[in-house]
């Protein structure tokens, strides 16, 4: 039986809304959305489907975000196979197809990011593999636990505040304190370039819970959270400086974000620790993850693009002498 593919314009049919990922399926409007809705930092993208059909009916869906800023590549959101095609060849075939078609609008890459524990995931890496993508590396730690599993944490409310500093909500960050943070990171560098506070508050944040650190010298410290939902909050971004982050000293900060919880109206957490910082993750392994619900690992991997044009100017270039 023949399968054909198919670029999808609106309206999208109701069969494929099951085709993604919950959180997705707005984007099945194809029209400009971030790729979560109800996530102040989600970027902005152009969401495109590609289907495979048998028969005119749906096969498989791929779904991808094209950036509609910035320099980062489109993203794989979410492929899927419906079950009496899988082991055919059909995901492989729909990814390069999709990869053409990528690489026709002048992409040199194309990304993806997803749970390694997930059901799919094993399948879903092996396409990956056959189409000639990158190992899947592990990006970054997903924790959750309850506002109940919180309090079992070992060192909450166990370490106090450093002498001379102060814990503040975030909301309260002066103007004047916002730009020292800037122009302190001008001249120094001494915050991670993926923590910065000003990336992750700008388009909004949760009020209650993010809390900042004050010293003699200036705001040093800040836990930085965004809601999910009514009841669910995600840790999204803490660091302190280095000097006064030794002896476990951002452990303050977190303690007063978590016992803010319940004056938000929070029973639930996620908690995100990107691998590569590795003390992050190490803390996270040992003292939170052996009292929270579930761990879970992201994956990345990318592919390389050649467009079209590329491959025909190629193939016709006369050969070296």
């Amino acid at each position: 039986m023949t399968v054909t593919f198919a670029l999808l314009e609106p309206p999208v049919a109701p069969s494929f809304e099951g085709m993604t990922f919950p959180a997705y399926r707005h984007l099945l409007a194809l029209a400009p959305a971030p790729t979560l809705v109800h996530e102040p930092t989600a970027r902005q993208v152009q969401p495109l489907a590609m289907a495979a059909l048998r028969e005119r009916e749906p096969a498989a869906l791929a779904l991808v975000g094209l950036p509609l800023e910035g320099d980062e590549p489109p993203e794989l959101l979410s492929l899927y196979v419906v079950p009496a095609s899988r082991g055919q060849g059909v995901g492989r075939a729909l990814l390069a197809a999709l990869e053409g078609e990528i690489a026709s609008r002048g992409f040199a890459s194309l990304g993806t990011v997803f749970t390694a524990s997930a059901p799919g995931s094993p399948a879903f890496s092996r396409v990956l593999a056959a189409r000639g993508w990158t190992t899947p590396q592990p990006r970054t730690l997903l924790m959750r636990f309850s506002y109940e599993q919180a309090q079992q944490f070992p060192w909450l409310n166990r370490y106090p505040v450093r002498e001379g500093c102060e814990i503040f909500p975030w909301r309260e960050l002066t103007p004047a304190e916002r730009q020292q943070l800037i122009g302190s990171q001008r001249e120094r560098g001494w915050i991670a370039q993926d923590l910065v506070p000003w990336r992750w508050d700008e388009h909004g944040f949760e009020p209650v819970t993010s809390v900042g650190m004050r010293s003699p010298e200036g705001v040093v410290g800040w836990v930085i959270n965004h809601a999910l939902d009514e009841n669910t909050l995600r840790f999204t971004c803490s660091y302190i400086r280095k000097d006064y982050g030794r002896r476990g000293r951002i452990l303050p900060l977190y303690s007063e974000s978590i016992n803010r919880m319940k004056e938000g109206g929070f029973t639930r957490c996620s908690f995100v620790a990107p691998l590569h910082h590795a003390t992050m993750a190490a803390f996270v392994r040992r003292w939170m993850a052996p009292w929270a619900g579930t761990l879970q690992e992201t994956l990345g991997s990318t592919k390389s693009l050649v467009s079209p044009a590329a491959t025909l100017s190629a193939a016709m270039a006369p050969p070296e002498e």
